[in-house]
């Protein structure tokens, strides 16, 4: 392992990861987050004397005690731990996309022959980015689900969900051993991915084009996905039937029983249709509290470690 390149990426990539385009971090999803609060307040501002959007803008986001909490600092300490890990442990050593991308190939050419090479055109890539967005939001679901649903994975994802307040770097409060099934789970995905995209575009490969496969997730991040962890209830209306709205995602943190286990979608609702868990915004009122009532431990360790 090349440990000073890893620390240059460390600092670079995650420490500020403002520059990176794949972080919901990012200056310009952070910019776009702004502007869509301020189109959001304005569509649904309740009277004419209500206060203005920079305003309300200033209240939502703009004070410390919202950034600066006992709640976010356990926030930030596992931020940065992550961090660390996946530099220097998850990414260098269970990054198996290759191998995956590797195995998809050897298992499609064995199990239907070489493939007359698709014509890449712009509809057969839109189609083909359309079915690896949904083929990855079915896997960040079932990750989701079974987190929920097995009990010693529960334990570790009870971490995230002792937030009390809700923040942008509240993505960010997961477990390590959540982080490290995360980082097979995206190499799991990004892997079956590009091997079929090998296998059926074989020659006409191009970085450009395997880099489309991502378009999804670069404009769920770019359009509003930093709100999924705040308490800023934007609906999506008739559209969250289809699409998770940041209020859905609210209500799935909220500490009302009749919330438990509710809205498991990352991106796509259409998972929690199927099962019964989708719960929408205007069957939920505005106010909800966070967080696990019997987690009430604010330091790094007893979340981390939390007593059965």
């Amino acid at each position: 392992m090349n440990w000073k390149k890893s620390l240059q990426i460390f600092l670079d990539r995650f420490l500020v990861p403002i520059d990176d385009p794949g972080s919901r971090l990012f200056y310009m999803n952070i910019l776009m987050t702004l502007i869509f609060l301020v189109f959001f307040y304005v569509y649904s501002r309740p009277k004419p004397s209500a206060p203005g959007a920079f305003q309300q803008l200033q209240k939502w986001v703009g004070r410390k005690k919202y950034w600066w909490n006992s709640s976010t600092k356990i926030d930030y300490q596992i931020y940065f731990l992550n961090a660390l890990l996946k530099v220097f442990i998850f990414i260098p050593w269970l990054d198996f996309s290759y191998y995956f991308s590797k195995k998809t190939v050897v298992f499609l050419n064995s199990a239907f022959h070489q493939a007359q090479s698709w014509p890449s055109t712009p509809l057969v890539l839109f189609a083909f980015t359309v079915a690896v967005f949904v083929f990855d939001d079915f896997l960040r679901f079932s990750h989701h689900y079974l987190m929920h649903k097995v009990p010693w994975l529960w334990r570790f994802h009870q971490t995230h969900h002792s937030a009390k307040i809700l923040t942008p770097v509240t993505l960010y409060r997961a477990h390590p051993v959540e982080v490290l099934l995360s980082t097979v789970r995206n190499a799991l995905s990004a892997g079956v991915a590009v091997g079929f995209f090998v296998y059926l575009f074989a020659s006409q490969v191009t970085y450009f084009q395997i880099l489309s496969i991502n378009i999804f997730g670069f404009a769920f991040n770019f359009l509003g996905s930093n709100l999924r962890h705040s308490h800023i209830p934007v609906s999506f209306g008739v559209f969250e039937k289809v699409f998770i709205s940041p209020k859905q995602h609210q209500i799935h943190h909220s500490q009302k029983s009749q919330h438990f286990d509710k809205n498991f979608g990352v991106s796509l609702s259409i998972w929690d249709r199927m099962i019964g868990t989708l719960t929408t915004s205007k069957e939920v009122n505005n106010k909800m509290s966070f967080g696990l009532s019997e987690m009430r431990a604010w330091n790094l360790r007893d979340i981390l470690f939390p007593k059965r």
